[in-house]
């Protein structure tokens, strides 16, 4: 975008045709930290990460299909067959949208601060900090003496109520298996919270002690997450009792007692819209992956 670097700092900057010709003589490594530094960034994190391990990063964020699983009886309820169908192609639609010009936006200015930095980047100076202080945690706008660090809220709420939600997730799935497994077994409340505590401690140890090993295991998590798609699909498919396709795609429930169906049908969508949270969590972590360009 022509002119984006004089709007923050006056000051005039190479083109970046001339900019591309000389990353073209650099490596990978070099490429990568002359771009964060256009973008007034210094590098810090090692570039440790690779395409398939972003990947797999981004499917274990996501755990799409996992996730349709946990939260597949709330939509049923509510919505039924229909509802988690059509809610699943307006969730999905409404997230391509999103990410379609957040993609743009990356490419553009490839940050992991993301879109607090291209609100700042891209609001007038007037609002900058506001808009930016509301979107994001920290913002620097663009590197220049008029500008401040400003914190906000807004996405460390999101953050601790995704680790508290997925921590959660885990420990009901772990302790409804051995329920399921061991009929003699007494669950207990504190036996969750328990499971919750100790989810949270082995993430804090793979992201610490182990965390060189981290793009393996997210490479090896990528294949388990393909692999049991279809693993649970084919048995599903095969041995399931099958309807027919007007009852699949004509079926309301209202399950809940709503005042509606319509109401119904959007009580049952965060079902849908859970398994594309965290769609930008490869946004968040950039500055990690060594791009070869």
């Amino acid at each position: 975008m022509p002119g984006i670097q004089e709007v923050f700092d006056g000051t005039t900057h190479k083109s970046p045709e001339h900019t591309q010709i000389e990353l073209e003589h650099q490596s990978s490594y070099d490429r990568d930290r002359d771009e964060l530094a256009r973008l007034g960034k210094k590098q810090v994190l090692k570039r440790n990460f690779g395409f398939m391990s972003m990947l797999g990063f981004s499917c274990t964020i996501m755990v799409t299909w996992e996730g349709m699983l946990v939260l597949f009886l709330a939509g049923y309820q509510n919505g039924g067959p229909a509802g988690l169908i059509y809610g699943f192609l307006v969730v999905w639609v409404g997230n391509l949208c999103v990410f379609t010009t957040l993609g743009e936006l990356a490419s553009m200015a490839p940050t992991s601060g993301g879109q607090y930095y291209w609100v700042a980047m891209l609001a007038p100076p007037s609002s900058r900090r506001f808009l930016s202080y509301i979107t994001g945690k920290y913002t620097h706008a663009w590197p220049s003496p008029r500008t401040d660090k400003i914190s906000g809220w807004l996405n460390v709420i999101g953050w601790q109520a995704l680790l508290a939600s997925g921590a959660y997730l885990c420990a009901t799935i772990i302790q409804g298996l051995i329920v399921l497994n061991y009929p003699e077994y007494n669950a207990q409340l504190w036996h969750g919270t328990f499971l919750l505590w100790s989810v949270i401690v082995v993430a804090v140890l793979v992201n610490t002690v182990i965390v060189s090993l981290l793009p393996k295991l997210e490479c090896v998590i990528l294949i388990i997450h393909v692999l049991g798609f279809f693993a649970i699909l084919i048995p599903l498919v095969y041995m399931a009792p099958h309807g027919s396709a007007k009852d699949v795609f004509t079926s309301f429930v209202n399950g809940g007692g709503w005042q509606t169906t319509g109401l119904s049908f959007f009580v049952g969508i965060y079902g849908n819209v859970f398994a594309f949270l965290g769609t930008d969590a490869a946004i968040h972590v950039g500055n990690t992956i060594l791009f070869d360009k």
